[in-house]
């Protein structure tokens, strides 16, 4: 699509001249590559990732954890407010419809100990009936270097097994 306005004006300025000059074909541009995001949850500045904490059974309160690692160069941001909201999950309920995400453990970078490299937030949720379910929903956070902070959305999917 890309190439149409170019096409079309090759068309309108050869048409005005007296003695046209053939129009060449213009090859569609090459398709960029997709952005790291569109290959998965993470980033080229972190990882992302729900993690199973089993045993899942219905009725009982269980839960996932979160983990968010930023990659050399950058920390996970304290100032941002994390938050997972619920979405796209089957079998398992939460508590709230946008669940405010408290850090549970962190993992400090070498480079700056007072920093955050890594952290993992607990998520609390309740299967609903015994077998296949997943745990669904996008995560906002964010991870900064020294010069910029990214704010990120981040959708994930993780299928458990209930008993």
């Amino acid at each position: 699509m890309k190439t149409l306005p170019v096409l079309l004006l090759a068309v309108v300025s050869s048409s005005c001249t007296k003695d046209p000059a053939p129009v060449a074909a213009v090859p569609a541009a090459a398709p960029k590559p997709a952005a790291d995001k569109a290959k998965g949850p993470d980033g080229a500045e972190y990882t992302v990732a729900l993690v199973p904490r089993a045993p899942y059974s219905a009725g009982k309160e269980a839960g996932v954890a979160l983990t968010v690692a930023a990659k050399p160069g950058y920390h996970v941001n304290p100032e941002y407010p994390m938050v997972f909201k619920p979405e796209g999950h089957v079998g398992v309920r939460f508590a709230e419809d946008r669940l405010k995400l408290t850090w549970g453990a962190k993992t400090p970078c070498a480079e700056n100990a007072e920093d955050a490299c890594a952290v993992e937030v607990p998520i609390a949720l309740t299967p609903e009936k015994a077998g296949p379910a997943t745990v669904a929903g996008t995560v906002a956070f964010s991870v900064c270097n020294p010069q910029h902070c990214l704010i990120e959305k981040v959708p994930l999917t993780l299928p458990i097994e209930v008993q």
